[in-house]
């Protein structure tokens, strides 16, 4: 379990001199000094701000008291005792008792007490040893991190020190690099490289001492304590409660089990508010050699001081590149006047010479090939595909056939009802040369019906066959992968777009819009032909805007302005480069600053625009 608390010897005193009373709903120890109060440990069922009242009203000299509590009942028993430089506060809750029961019950908890105040002193010169341990071996790491060359090699300073303070069974850095934990260095010489169970469970207790900020003492120790002790806990309702674990207390534990070990220390390592490394050292045995929490935190700031130390004296590539460009400057100019005032007119000549030079600045933006007046060729009824020419990206001829359904059954039906007409024909013909008006009336009738049902076969057999009714180009479809398949009425089959109808989808910046209105001439250049440049002339700006690579765009079409030889699909991609006319080189190239320092000034309210 993870060990919260920095008062481990109060709170193992707690669970060890008052699990044994009959009663206890819960206990609640503070320790205090100087005003200044510390929770040393919780057990069982306490009213959550109970404390406030009872830390407020501490009196050093008071004593006991005993009140009832009201609500689910039961009694409130309190203990202040003022020690040498130490106050302890203890908070106990009781079961509904009866008074003579409590009364016999409340000397044998006032006996503890001492013990109880006895522990908190011992607590307090523990984590007084354990802070000046932390900082002779921190100070040592301060020593030897100026002499580190790399952080390969400071990880392994860290290592022997450690080693030497401690004697854990193991010893390892990680850096971190984006809240990530990656392995550098292991005592014994392990190797490092190669993925495995104990670097995956070495890296991810990295990460829960990442998430909880601040140093971790994993114990299996303490966590028998606890498991031992819970019968001290219940709530009012005589259920049990938890005892402080959680699911990151219980995953740290089992890491650490899992690596061998029966205690672990984990240190975060922060540079500049973030964690920059991790170091993890895992002990065998019980015995870490008197290790706290106090001197945890010690020799975590210092190995943090000795990473700044590192750094500063063997700064990496770039810091090197920026500290020699910084020394180049000023050899160069220097820190007297004529060299600064050489250094203004030089920029001040540079800008006068590229205000008056003219550049053909073309801002380019992301585009690609869209097909317009499109049209979807879909299934008329429901049959089985039996032709289909085409596939995508072909190119069709006014007249071709495009797509074909199985038609057998139609001209079968077809027969069929023309024999039947022409039955029906026959009988109306003898029914009127007999004279017959009910009978003429009724073959008059069903001849009707056989005529219309014929004209509709006959229009669904020409709409088995479907041809392009102009040049178009295949866009969409797969029905020339699906001959013989069955196909649904209504089913998308083909989709044609007319093969005039290109144009070109560009994602103009919004800072550009108010520049590019219609009839701006402009050039493609498609991936696909990169040695050959398209005329474009501005149709339209779209009002729907996206965000690309963190820039507000709107969707601009470019119509082509000549016809080409090329062979232009849709989707293809390119960009699309705007001609904005000639302007000088300070204009084209300071645009994006200047249009900056103008709407900052303007939310100033320094630049210009009339409100209204």
């Amino acid at each position: 379990m993870i060990e919260g608390t920095t008062t481990p010897l109060l709170d193992r005193a707690v669970r060890s001199h008052l699990s044994g009373l009959q009663g206890l709903r819960g206990v609640q120890a503070f320790i205090g000094q100087a005003g200044d109060w510390t929770e040393a440990s919780c057990r069982g069922a306490v009213p959550p701000d109970i404390h406030r009242r009872v830390l407020a009203s501490f009196d050093p000299d008071a004593g006991g008291a005993v009140e009832a509590l009201e609500g689910k009942g039961g009694w409130l028993a309190t203990y202040m005792l003022g020690g040498p430089g130490l106050d302890l506060v203890l908070i106990l809750v009781m079961d509904s008792l009866d008074p003579a029961e409590l009364q016999a019950r409340l000397p044998m908890i006032e006996s503890k007490v001492g013990w109880l105040m006895v522990a908190a002193l011992a607590d307090r010169q523990a984590a007084g040893d354990s802070r000046a341990q932390g900082s002779e071996i921190g100070a040592q790491i301060l020593l030897d991190a100026a002499q580190a060359r790399t952080r390969r090699i400071l990880a392994d300073q860290w290592i022997a020190r450690l080693e030497t303070a401690f004697r854990p069974g193991l010893v390892c850095v990680q850096w971190v690099v984006d809240g990530t934990p990656k392995l550098v260095a292991l005592s014994g010489g392990g190797l490092i490289e190669r993925p495995s169970d104990a670097r995956g469970d070495l890296e991810a207790l990295a990460k829960i001492a990442i998430a909880n900020r601040a140093p971790l003492l994993v114990s299996a120790e303490t966590d028998q304590l606890s498991a031992k002790n819970a019968d001290l806990v219940q709530a009012a309702n005589d259920e049990p409660v938890a005892v402080g674990r959680t699911d990151r207390r219980d995953a740290a534990f089992g890491l650490v089990e899992r690596l061998g070990a029966r205690r672990a220390l984990i240190l975060p390592i922060y540079e500049r508010e973030e964690t920059a490394a991790v170091v993890e050292l895992l002990f065998e045995r019980d015995n870490d050699h008197g290790l706290r929490v106090e001197g945890a935190e010690v020799i975590a700031t210092l190995l943090g001081e000795a990473l700044a130390i590192q750094g500063r004296a063997h700064p990496r590539v770039f810091r090197r590149i920026g500290v020699w460009l910084l020394d180049l400057i000023r050899a160069i100019f220097g820190k007297t006047a004529w060299k600064l005032k050489f250094a203004v007119a030089l920029i001040a000549m540079s800008l006068l010479v590229a205000s008056v030079v003219p550049s053909n600045y073309r801002p380019s933006f992301t585009a690609r090939v869209e097909a317009g007046d499109r049209r979807i060729v879909s299934a008329p009824f429901d049959g089985f595909l039996s032709d289909a020419a085409f596939e995508l990206g072909d190119r069709v001829e006014a007249g071709s056939l495009l797509v074909a359904l199985e038609d057998s059954e139609i001209r079968l039906t077809i027969a069929q009802l023309q024999a039947g007409l022409s039955q029906t024909e026959a009988e109306l013909q003898a029914a009127r040369a007999a004279r017959d008006t009910a009978q003429v009336r009724l073959l008059e009738a069903r001849r009707e019906q056989s005529i219309a049902e014929l004209a509709l076969v006959h229009r669904q057999l020409e709409l088995s066959r479907f041809e392009a009714p102009s040049d178009a180009i295949i866009v969409g479809g797969d029905a020339w992968r699906r001959i013989g398949d069955r196909v649904r009425l209504g089913e998308p089959l083909l989709e044609l777009a007319a093969a005039d109808s290109f144009r070109i989808l560009a994602f103009v910046s919004e800072d550009w819009v108010a520049e590019s209105v219609p009839g701006t001439e402009a050039t493609a250049l498609l991936t696909a032909y990169p040695d050959r440049s398209i005329p474009v002339r501005l149709a339209d700006i779209g009002a729907d805007p996206q965000t690309r690579d963190g820039t507000n765009t709107f969707p601009v079409w470019f119509e082509i302005i000549d016809p080409l030889d090329l062979k232009i699909l849709d989707g293809m991609r390119g960009v699309v480069r705007l001609e904005i006319g000639e302007r000088s080189v300070l204009e084209a190239y300071s645009r994006g600053i200047r249009r900056w320092l103008d709407r900052f000034l303007w939310r100033l309210g320094i630049g210009g625009g009339d409100g209204a």
